[in-house]
């Protein structure tokens, strides 16, 4: 090979490896995956887990986890959620429980289930909710509704439901109610009823703007603009 050929020869190898990569599609991802993934955060107020049987990163911040478990263990509150998937972002600190998602709470005071076919987590605010049917079950309580969004502060549970339709069972007899706007404040075991409220005592049926309603002791607190009707 003659000198000039050689000069000529390095010259076009590093232009074709450059323009190989050049021309590389811009979308191509990369998916990382992993065999039960684990991940934990800790502090001394509370221990989070979240573990999985399988795991798949299109960009390292977001990981989609098939069969998901959670669990979050602090002095005043114990959660588990269960699904067949979900998506976690470690850098907006979101979970999103898809496909039969079903979260136990409990405390010292309550237990409580919640079921849908979806779920998320916010760590940030440590706020679950969803916007999809959900079935709740507080004690004796059972709520249907349209969605929940449900906080907790020093191991008290605050909820509030859209469109939410509860039962309440109690020794003897069982109360029912409806509400646009359903709200549980556990520490004072009251249910709050805004908007189109109604509640059912065994055929005594209140309907009114607001009620509030002690759903340990089966009583009414609070009614505005109501009406009766007596079908027992």
């Amino acid at each position: 090979m003659s000198l000039i050929t050689k000069k000529i020869f390095i010259i076009l190898v590093p232009l074709f490896f450059n323009s190989s990569f050049c021309n590389e599609p811009e979308d191509l991802k990369y998916i990382f995956a992993l065999d039960k993934p684990s991940f934990s955060i800790s502090s001394p107020e509370k221990q989070i887990i979240l573990t999985g049987e399988s795991s798949s990163s299109p960009n390292g911040s977001e990981f989609i986890i098939q069969i998901p478990s959670f669990k979050l263990n602090s002095n005043k509150l114990l959660v588990n959620i269960n699904s067949n998937e979900a998506i976690y972002n470690k850098n907006i600190g979101f979970i999103k429980f898809i496909d039969s998602a079903k979260l136990e709470a409990l405390n010292k005071k309550d237990k409580l289930i919640i079921s849908s076919e979806e779920i998320t987590l916010n760590l940030t605010n440590e706020t679950f909710s969803s916007v999809r049917d959900v079935l709740t079950n507080l004690n004796n309580l059972e709520i249907k509704s349209l969605g929940i969004e449900m906080t907790q502060k020093a191991g008290n549970l605050y909820a509030e439901f859209s469109e939410g339709a509860f039962q309440n069972r109690n020794i003897g007899s069982i109360s029912k109610g409806y509400a646009k706007k359903l709200y549980i404040v556990s520490k004072d075991n009251k249910i709050i009823l805004e908007e189109e409220a109604l509640l059912d005592q065994d055929g005594f049926i209140i309907k009114s703007d607001l009620i509030h309603y002690d759903y340990s002791l089966n009583k009414i607190l609070k009614s505005i603009n109501s009406s009766i009707e007596n079908n027992s």
